[in-house]
């Protein structure tokens, strides 16, 4: 019994050296990932990427003219100062409209859904899509015709109080493209507002603030050329003095406007940093993981390290992950997996780094790239930790059976 006891130890040790020489994470046959095409071998583009092969963010070679859907426009404009007076009313603005000695005809008012004031004994006036002299002249002409004052007396004063919440569109390089909502106070914002005062400063009807709605600008974005379509005008307007420091122009939108942002067809990392129009940080998915656990009270990684701030490289991410540290011998030849989306092909790629590959070119972005919002990482183990944890699993077969055979 003992010698059969001995013969099975002696095949265990084997087993465990044959198949700790295995390589973790196991290496797939690059040409069924890229499905390369004998014909074309430019045609598709690789979306997995080994650890000795440099990832780059770039569209296929067969679409470098796709980069940008909206081209130019030969009668843009330069975007100048849009003061709140030209700015169109809509839906939701706040009024005060005084008439000088005519108190009755005077209260303040809100534009109502279908773009309409009602002020007392006057009927409804069309107020949206109008700017504040465009509706001023339009109250002063309701006064005249349904003759309650006389031409040479009207004196009418509008001041804005608050304004409302407005519809936008937004495409192009931008994380969430789609419609948004800009510009909505909550109850408490509102309460909180001294009444005492006039006036709106309208912060968030600005390009930095539908940009921030929309997930912010991508990292493969033009910000120099934003394009801004309103009615028949369209503006141009260029917002890198968001990152550079420099002046940017004063753009207020209103309720239907289209925002722009041209593709490129390259990775900017001076994009990816917090800044007025891009997000501030981002959230991943993290699996580190020795081995499986069914449940995550004892194994989950901590949320705050699947937050970090928007510019975050792998390396800092598998540091998070605590992929990084420990033993040398042991821990120094893990790998960690990158799963993300890359935002010019919106496609995905899975991109396999050594800790001590990343660790040796940090500061080379085709060995070390930026976390997106939605990345996921995993790490694998050295080859050591896999022959003490195959050792462990034989160990946990052979001693129940030893314990057996002693009794």
């Amino acid at each position: 019994m003992r010698n059969q006891l001995g013969e099975i130890q002696t095949a265990v040790l084997g087993a465990t050296l044959l198949l700790g020489g295995c390589v973790t994470p196991l290496h797939t046959e690059e040409k069924s990932l890229c499905h390369q095409d004998v014909d074309k071998p430019q045609s598709q583009q690789c979306h997995y990427y080994s650890n000795r092969t440099p990832y780059v963010r770039h569209l296929p070679y067969d679409a470098p003219a796709k980069a940008n859907n909206q081209k130019v426009h030969p009668s843009l404009q330069d975007a100048s100062l849009i003061t709140m007076q030209q700015v169109a009313l809509a839906s939701g603005d706040r009024l005060d409209i005084e008439v000088l000695h005519g108190d009755d005809f005077s209260g303040q008012v809100e534009v109502n859904p279908d773009g309409f004031i009602y002020l007392p004994y006057l009927p409804a006036i069309q107020a949206s899509d109008l700017s504040l002299e465009q509706l001023k002249h339009s109250v002063s002409e309701t006064l005249i015709s349904e003759q309650l004052m006389h031409a040479h007396a009207v004196r009418v004063s509008i001041v804005p109080l608050k304004w409302g919440a407005i519809e936008v569109r937004i495409s192009g390089a931008v994380y969430e493209p789609g419609i948004r909502l800009i510009n909505k106070k909550s109850e408490i914002q509102m309460a909180d507002e001294h009444e005492q005062f006039s006036g709106d400063l309208a912060s968030e009807r600005s390009l930095a603030a539908a940009l921030r709605s929309s997930g912010g600008a991508r990292p493969d974005a033009d910000i120099t050329r934003v394009i801004v379509s309103r009615n028949n005008q369209r503006f141009n307007v260029d917002l890198t003095g968001f990152l550079t420091g420099q002046s940017v122009p004063h753009f207020n939108l209103v309720a239907g406007d289209h925002i722009h942002v041209p593709q490129t067809a390259h990775f900017n990392d001076e994009l990816a940093r917090p800044s007025q129009i891009t997000i501030p940080g981002i959230r991943v998915f993290i699996s580190n993981l020795t081995q499986p656990a069914s449940s995550n009270s004892q194994s989950a990684v901590d949320t705050e390290a699947t937050r970090f701030p928007y510019g975050t490289r792998l390396l800092s991410g598998a540091i998070g992950a605590n992929c990084v540290g420990g033993a040398n011998t042991t821990n120094a030849d893990r790998h960690v997996l990158l799963i993300t989306k890359n935002p010019i092909t919106q496609q995905m790629d899975v991109v396999e780094r050594s800790i001590n590959n990343l660790i040796a070119n940090s500061y080379q972005s085709k060995v070390n790239p930026i976390l997106l919002p939605g990345d996921g990482l995993a790490c694998y183990d050295s080859r050591i930790t896999n022959i003490r944890e195959i050792a462990r699993t034989f160990t946990d077969i052979l001693l129940p059976a030893t314990l057996w055979n002693a009794l």
